[in-house]
């Protein structure tokens, strides 16, 4: 009984895949050739043209997280048989390099979409309706898993996992090294600072750009947003100092 229970909720979820999918083909037959050709410009001037700066949050957080991982791992072996404060060094460097190899690892586990999805998309043939239209369905899938993806990398799942890193980071310095509980709670402060980082300076263009696509044209409510969705650095020098930082 159980075995044909399966069976039929299998066969549900496969009709219900396939009549999706049909929906939105049939959806995109009813549409003119201009309505076509105008969509699909929109999107796929929306992803290549967001590509190079996913392109470089992604390769740059990789490549800054596995140098740091590299350095202090080390600095930790170069200073680990030493005592006193550079004992300390050793035993914070160790930390820190583990730390900054899970933040590598986790940007290669669970890759950001926005920097590789787009690839291929140009080189697909538009030479008849036929394949316009089905040029117009592959952008607008790329475009949703590029919008899910930002959204997952600023979720309640990624900040949480950050912080459970993060705070396992303060308790080794506490609880393995024998350190104060002052250090380990300045450990947690720096590995969460660059988390946090990490998190906030992500592109989020492609939800900004699903959104007023969807507007556009698929009649969703909501308000039309022009402008740079992503952060923004800046700096100044000013009289006494100099000042820099994020907007997001």
């Amino acid at each position: 009984m159980k075995h044909h229970r399966t069976l039929r909720i299998s066969a549900a979820l496969a009709l219900t895949l396939v009549l999706t999918g049909g929906a939105f083909a049939q959806q995109t037959a009813d549409l003119s050739e201009e309505q076509v050709k105008e969509r699909l410009g929109f999107l796929e001037n929306a992803l290549v043209s967001a590509q190079p700066r996913a392109k470089l949050w992604w390769y740059g957080w990789i490549a800054g997280y596995s140098a740091a991982a590299l350095v202090q791992g080390g600095l930790a072996a170069v200073n680990w048989d030493k005592t006193g404060e550079d004992k300390d060094f050793a035993e914070d460097m160790l930390v820190g390099g583990a730390t900054c190899a899970l933040g590598a690892g986790g940007l290669l586990i669970s890759p950001f979409v926005p920097a590789y999805g787009p690839t291929g998309l140009q080189s697909m043939p538009e030479g008849t309706p036929e394949e316009r239209r089905a040029k117009l369905l592959r952008a607008e899938e790329i475009m949703r898993v590029c919008a899910k993806r930002e959204k997952e990398g600023r979720g309640w799942l990624t900040h949480g996992l950050n912080l459970g890193v993060n705070a396992a980071a303060g308790l080794v310095t506490v609880l393995v090294f024998d350190r104060p509980w002052s250090e380990g709670l300045i450990t947690f402060a720096i590995s969460e600072s660059v988390s946090l980082l990490n998190i906030f300076s992500q592109p989020r263009r492609a939800r900004r750009d699903l959104k007023n696509y969807e507007i556009r044209y698929l009649g969703k409510p909501g308000t039309y947003r022009e402008g740079e969705a992503d952060p923004t650095w800046y700096f100044s020098v000013h009289p006494g100092g100099i000042s820099f930082g994020m907007r997001f």
